[in-house]
């Protein structure tokens, strides 16, 4: 065989050896959903109000309960009867009307207020936050909107216990006010009054409303 002969037969050979590998496939990035920026931390006490609340009340009972000032609470809470009783609060019951008719001023003791105000976490808390995204908004009653308004004087014969409770309340008032919120992950809205305190939040909660 010429060496012609030889060439195409090795030629053919290679022809027949194996195939190079093809190469791999290019694979698409896996698109992946956005994620929604976490809410800055407020600095106004208001906003921090509400955010501090949302907060709270996702996390646990206890959490939610901690935001009070029970002794503060007690005080409000008999104060307002006073001027529920004297035509704040329409279409009063007649029993809760004799209810508050012998009420002497005495607040209430922080251990009624914990339990009261712990009782109002699954029914307003938890029902207004829900998932969460939570607002400061404007009260939407205007029983809600009175509740961060000085306590006007009260009629002669008054029991005597209730001007000093006035006077101590409108100081808390001074020091802080009223904040509504609402949450679009919930449902309904609250009224909270909160007031400045030396702790860590700068402010305790002091009563709370549906709203």
């Amino acid at each position: 065989m010429g060496a012609r002969g030889l060439v195409a037969i090795a030629l053919a050979i290679a022809a027949c050896g194996p195939k190079p590998a093809p190469e791999p496939a290019k694979l698409e990035p896996t698109p992946t959903s956005a994620v929604a920026p976490a809410k800055p931390r407020p600095t106004a006490v208001p906003e921090r109000v509400v955010y501090a609340f949302e907060q709270a009340v996702k996390t646990s009972k206890d959490a939610y309960v901690e935001l009070f000032d029970f002794v503060a609470v007690g005080e409000f809470e008999i104060l307002l009867h006073r001027y529920d009783l004297n035509g704040r609060l329409k279409n009063l019951p007649h029993d809760i009307k004799l209810q508050f008719a012998t009420e002497d001023g005495t607040p209430y003791p922080p251990e009624r207020e914990r339990r009261n105000v712990g009782n109002f976490y699954g029914m307003l808390a938890q029902r207004t936050v829900g998932s969460g995204d939570c607002a400061l908004v404007t009260p939407r009653t205007n029983y809600g909107k009175l509740l961060g308004v000085q306590f006007e004087p009260l009629p002669e014969g008054t029991p005597p216990g209730y001007e000093k409770l006035r006077t101590t309340v409108n100081a808390y008032l001074a020091k802080g006010g009223v904040v509504g919120i609402k949450c679009s992950g919930g449902k309904g809205g609250l009224a909270v009054v909160w007031s400045e305190r030396p702790n860590q939040r700068g402010y305790d909660l002091i009563t709370i409303y549906d709203d």
